[in-house]
This record gives C-alpha cells, structure tokens and sequence, in this order.
C-alpha cells in the first residue's frame, strides 16, 4: 500500500490539533477489519499566508524551515516530535477503545461520494484562514459546493489531480445537532469569511434559516443561505467567538477528568475541528469508509486523552 502525507496551513497554525486528529482517525481506521489505507508518511503544519506555499508543500514534500508545533516545542517531522505524537495517539486509542458516556454526539451523514483507489503518494491537506478562499475553479474540482461559496478547506491529491471539499459548514451541523440546536432553528450568525459561507450554505440545506447580526464582512444577498429577519435560536460569532458555538480553541489545562467535564457541556472549538475533520474524511480522503469511521463522542475523548498526553 502506498503512502500519504497530511499537512494542515494557514496563519496562525503552530497550535493546531488537526495533526492529532488525522493520526487518531488513521489510527483508528486501520484497525478495522476491510479497511486498507496507504500509511502516514507523516503530518506538518504550515505556517503560510498563501495556498500556493501549501500546494507546493504537497509537490514537494517538505519545508524549508518546519517551525516548532506548540504541543510537543519541536518542528514535526522530527524524531522527538514524531514519537511524542505516536504515543500519545497510541495510548488515547488503547485507553478509549469506545466513546465516553459524558460525551455529546451527532450522526455522520454517509458521503454519496464516489469510491476512489488511493495513490501510491497521496497528499491530503487541510486549510484554515486565511487560505480558505484563495483556490481558483481550474486549480481544482470539487466534490460539493466549496468553490461556489469560496470556502475550501480540504484538499486532496490523488496522483492525477487537486480534488477540494468545504467540510467546516456540515461539522458546524454535526455540532449543533450534538449540543440540541434542531435543523429548523434560526442560526444568528456574526461575520461573512469562509467558514461563515459554509456554515449558513450547509445550515440553509438543512432546512434551516440564517439572521445576519453584524460582521466585519456580510453574507452575500444571493448566496445559498436562507436569510430572515427572525430573532435567532443561537449565534455563532465567527469574528470574535462570543457565540453559543465557538469556532477557536486555546490550549487546555487540566487532567483527562476535568476537560472531559468541560467539553460535555461547552462547545468550545474542538467540536467544529473534530466534525469537519471527520466530514473531510467522509467525502474526501475516504469515502469508501465513511461507516467505519470513529464517532464525533470517541473522537473527541480521545482528543482529549491525546492532549493530556503530550501536555
């Protein structure tokens, strides 16, 4: 079986989690039976204000000058950065082999995606601010919606060519579901950017509606959100987070006992990164194997056993 490289860019990034949350699902994956993926090469992070220095990652694969990841004080890629991460993946699956009862959860929505053999090299990238609109149509194609909306955050590379997906706004509805918003409540949402786009386009699918409250940038009039003027159910705030549903996160303190009680009943940023997360892998990397996947419940406590190991 092949290989594949997993990277996450954009600017800050040094303290994302999404490279833990692709060993823990790739970990979890190929301990299914009838599962066959290629291996993980490995997961960086890259610091960049430009798509086109996260692509050219992907051609070839490696950085100039990898900066240190903020959970282990060293570049991934490392050895002592690889290791640290490997076994604080590998004692959260031993010690959380099924999801913790505390734990909120949502279905995954099966992909319709089509089946796609895997490449002897395959590249899999995830994008955060401020790259998430910066891809041209003919750079790419898309399995949904992303370029309508200009908001993609997933990409793979599958040997031939640059595949994308905008995941953020079906996570965002994983969340919301698992917290007790129900589809046809009003989103009040703050702010216009990218993940704003693919939230109100996935919300608005759902059947539900959208209440633009302020923003540094707006929705636009005519794009695929359902626009009221009703009083909101709840509010994400995508510009400085004082929403119901926080879309950022902060490194935690704490034992495995405490972040459990508060993640249970906090949405904090966590919830949308491990929802878009497993949509990425449902409708990109592997659609083939959306059913096996590990639920949004046991991938969130495995996060957090994870994180407390390599704090």
């Amino acid at each position: 079986m092949g290989k594949v490289r997993h990277a996450v860019a954009g600017n800050p990034i040094v303290h994302s989690l999404s490279p833990v949350l692709c060993a823990l699902v790739h970990a979890h994956l190929s301990r299914q039976d009838g599962v066959e993926l290629p291996g993980l090469k490995g997961v960086v992070v890259i610091p960049t204000d430009g798509v086109e220095n996260a692509l050219a990652w992907g051609y070839a694969g490696a950085l100039p000058s990898p900066p240190d990841w903020d959970y282990v004080g060293s570049p991934l890629g490392k050895f002592r950065a690889n290791t640290l991460l490997e076994r604080a993946v590998s004692a959260a699956c031993i010690e959380h082999p099924e999801a913790d009862g505390r734990i909120p959860n949502a279905n995954l929505i099966n992909s319709d995606s089509e089946y796609q053999t895997f490449d002897d090299e395959e590249v899999w990238l995830s994008l955060t601010s401020p790259l998430k609109h910066q891809l041209s149509a003919a750079a790419v194609k898309c399995v949904d919606n992303a370029m309508d909306i200009r908001s993609v955050n997933s990409l793979r590379w599958d040997g031939i060519s640059w595949s994308a997906a905008s995941t953020d706004g079906p996570g965002m509805c994983m969340v919301a579901e698992a917290f007790g918003m129900e589809s046809g409540h009003v989103m009040g949402i703050i702010g216009g950017g990218g993940t704003a786009r693919s939230v109100a386009a996935a919300w608005s699918k759902g059947g539900g509606e959208i209440r633009q409250l302020d923003g540094k940038r707006l929705l636009d009039e005519e794009g695929p959100w359902n626009l009221c003027d009703k009083e909101p159910d709840f509010t994400i705030d995508f510009d400085n987070d004082t929403g119901d549903i926080s879309v950022k996160y902060q490194k935690m303190e704490g034992d495995f006992e405490s972040r459990v009680e508060f993640l249970s009943t906090n949405a904090d940023g966590r919830w949308l990164l491990c929802a878009q997360h497993l949509h990425s892998w449902a409708t990109l990397w592997a659609p083939q194997y959306s059913e096996k996947l590990p639920s949004l419940s046991l991938l969130m406590t495995r996060l957090i056993a994870a994180e407390v190991h390599l704090d």
